[in-house]
């Protein structure tokens, strides 16, 4: 089953750009030349932070996007949420994708408080969640959080990475039986640090990159080969903090990384 990953305006482009990962086709809807589908004359940049012109321009090419995403049996959309192009063409990429019977998933960086985007983001995120398949969300406040003295570009950076990462591992579980082990909607992710993993799955649990509840749905590890080994003693421990039992995929990626249901209610 062949799988797209899309860059949806410009921080989702940067998200997908660094993908090289067998399998997975890239492409990119922006309003620069980069975008595979030319939206707007070479002297326009940007939509100025307006999501409405994201989203219009979206509708003015949606049989572009439908020849995209055409032949596709997965659609991984990578977004930063708050501005306007990706705010506003994400949810229609989404819309399209799944009328085209894709596996839709969309992967999300919403904005930090400073920024004052909020309210703009969570529009958009409550629209995608009525589209897509299944939703994953990274706080760039929490990315930060990890490292306070990182500057705001070096967090991008890191939530790129991070973003990037999850489109592989996603990638990667669609093979299989992708939605009897994705069980609920919105999904945020943290990745373990080495050690031993019975002390380093549940500590990466209390260190989501999206706010959640611990004894909310079942969380997924995606396990490298040290983790997938210890993977009962994982269960029992992660168990015992949330009251549910893991779901624990072995992967064919280096590092283990941890998705967590997120309660998210439009």
């Amino acid at each position: 089953m062949k799988t797209l990953a899309v860059g949806c305006g410009g921080a989702g482009s940067n998200i997908v750009r660094g993908i090289a990962a067998d399998g997975i086709d890239v492409a990119f809807i922006n309003t620069d030349s980069e975008s595979d589908i030319p939206m707007v004359p070479e002297n326009i940049k940007g939509c100025r932070g307006d999501s409405s012109v994201g989203r219009a321009l979206a509708e003015d090419y949606a049989g572009k996007i439908d020849d995209m995403v055409s032949g596709y049996g997965n659609v991984i959309i990578a977004a930063g949420l708050g501005g306007g192009t990706g705010t506003g063409m994400a949810p229609l990429l989404a819309e399209r994708s799944r009328a085209a019977h894709a596996r839709t998933v969309s992967v999300i960086c919403a904005p930090m408080e400073f920024e004052g985007r909020e309210k703009k983001a969570y529009g958009s995120l409550a629209e995608l969640m009525g589209h897509a398949d299944r939703v994953v969300r990274i706080d760039l406040d929490l990315v930060a959080a990890r490292d306070p003295s990182s500057s705001f570009e070096e967090v991008i950076a890191a939530a790129d990475m991070i973003a990037r990462e999850t489109i592989c591992r996603i990638a990667e579980i669609m093979e299989g039986p992708f939605f009897s082990i994705f069980t609920e909607k919105a999904y945020t992710v943290t990745q373990l640090r080495g050690g031993a993993p019975d002390e380093n799955v549940p500590e990466a649990l209390r260190n989501p990159l999206s706010g959640t509840d611990p004894a909310y749905g079942k969380a997924v590890i995606h396990a490298d080969s040290v983790t997938y080994r210890a993977r009962e003693a994982v269960s029992d421990e992660v168990c015992s903090m949330t009251g549910i039992m893991p779901e624990i995929v072995e992967s064919g990626r280096q590092g283990t990384m941890v998705f967590i249901p997120v309660p998210f209610r439009p």
